[in-house]
């Protein structure tokens, strides 16, 4: 008995003297490298490529199911206008149909019924928007929502802006770092802001109303520019 307490002594011994040899040494950090912190911008001003015309009819009258009727007649010739126009149908999307009931002044009586119908029409000729306008104004479509100019294949300016951000931000980080009396080390992290391109144009024409179903001559259309850009923020180290 007494030789295993003997034993289990001199193995907690050993155990705790692995232990201390095995503990981590926790020695104090040395001084951190300096660094700057800079934000990198850059933006171009780029004619759109793409415009979203947005083709409404809206029609009332006492019986629900005339109002469709005769809406249905309208945005189908549309359509098919359209199409004969040179539009594929996958540029041409229903983005809205409302059938709502217009009540009396006064009481609760539905007095007629008000059906909308609205087609989105996706062109990347710019010269084609008066004409799809034309068109449908022509063939009896009352509403105009509005037209929506983007930059659909802006991939490549931006790379470019991304590019130009990033020497932006290096030449004023070399400015600060001179100006402190230091010089410009590595890169130490870049952070690109995730957010799409803004377009300064995104909408014209909100909600006009074609006044005559006959247009003698095309709706001018400004396409303009839109603003696409770029921000990054970076981290150098000082030398």
């Amino acid at each position: 008995m007494k030789s295993s307490l003997l034993k289990s002594a001199a193995l907690a011994v050993m155990l705790t003297s692995a232990a201390l040899f095995a503990a981590p040494s926790f020695a104090a950090d040395g001084p951190q490298p300096s660094v700057i912190n800079v934000t990198g911008y850059a933006q171009q001003e780029v004619a759109p490529d793409t415009a979203y015309v947005t083709i409404g009819m809206e029609s009332t009258d006492e019986d629900a199911q005339k109002a469709r009727t005769q809406n249905n007649q309208v945005m189908n010739n549309v359509t098919t206008a359209l199409k004969a126009m040179g539009i594929a149908p996958e540029n041409l999307k229903t983005t809205g149909f409302y059938i709502s009931p217009n009540y009396e002044p006064k009481g609760r009586k539905i007095a007629s019924y008000t059906v909308s119908n609205n087609l989105q029409v996706k062109v990347s000729d710019m010269d084609m928007i008066p004409r799809v306008i034309a068109k449908a104004a022509s063939l009896n479509a009352n509403k105009v929502q509005g037209i929506r100019f983007t930059n659909e294949k802006a991939d490549t300016i931006k790379a470019n802006l991304i590019k130009q951000a990033v020497i932006n931000g290096r030449r004023a980080a070399e400015a600060a770092a001179l100006a402190a009396g230091s010089q410009l080390g590595k890169v130490k992290e870049i952070n690109i802001n995730g957010t799409s391109p803004s377009y300064d144009n995104a909408y014209a024409g909100t909600s006009l109303r074609l006044a005559s179903a006959k247009v003698a001559d095309y709706t001018p259309v400004e396409a303009g520019t839109n603003t696409l850009s770029e921000t990054v923020n970076m981290t150098f180290y000082l030398q």
